[in-house]
């Protein structure tokens, strides 16, 4: 816009200083009309100028705008490829961690099955058995009733002897 203003002031300027100056610098014998002629001329020049210059500020106007809409356009694109770049990554990325998690699943699951089998090798269930024998063998007698009879001869047993009379 300062372009514009200024290219407008200069052209003002030179529309009102070349017809004065010509005016001063010409010879008395020339006539009034002639000045005014050359006056007409020059501001048909300005007017002129000043078209031109409209034209070209116009020009630049609408070759701004095209250039904008052509760098919004790239912009757009640019910003469409990188999301879609952004997905095509983010989905790599996921596809690999998933990947990951089910080859770091299947090493859990064979170190699981490798860690069993070695402590099942390296134990010993004999024990067991044996703790299983002691209680058998504890069972065996424990139903069994031990009664100590003593057998006297009845002849030798007193009827108020309370000792050796067995009542029930």
């Amino acid at each position: 816009m300062n372009i514009y203003k200024l290219t407008i002031a200069t052209i003002t300027a030179l529309s009102i200083a070349l017809p004065a100056g010509t005016a001063l610098s010409q010879e008395k014998d020339r006539s009034v009309e002639t000045n005014l002629n050359q006056a007409e001329q020059n501001l048909d020049n300005v007017g002129e100028n000043l078209q031109d210059a409209g034209q070209g500020i116009g020009n630049s106007i609408k070759n701004t705008g095209e250039a904008a809409e052509q760098g919004l356009e790239n912009t757009g694109q640019a910003v469409e490829e990188n999301v879609n770049d952004a997905g095509q990554v983010i989905e790599r990325n996921y596809d690999r961690a998933e990947q990951q998690v089910e080859e770091a699943a299947v090493d859990v699951k064979q170190e699981a099955a490798e860690t069993a089998n070695a402590i099942e090798q390296k134990s010993n269930w004999g024990w067991l058995g044996l703790l299983g024998l002691l209680g058998l063998l504890g069972l065996a007698g424990k139903n069994k009733k031990t009664e100590v009879v003593e057998h006297r001869d009845l002849e030798t047993l007193n009827r108020d002897d309370r000792v050796s009379t067995y009542n029930r």
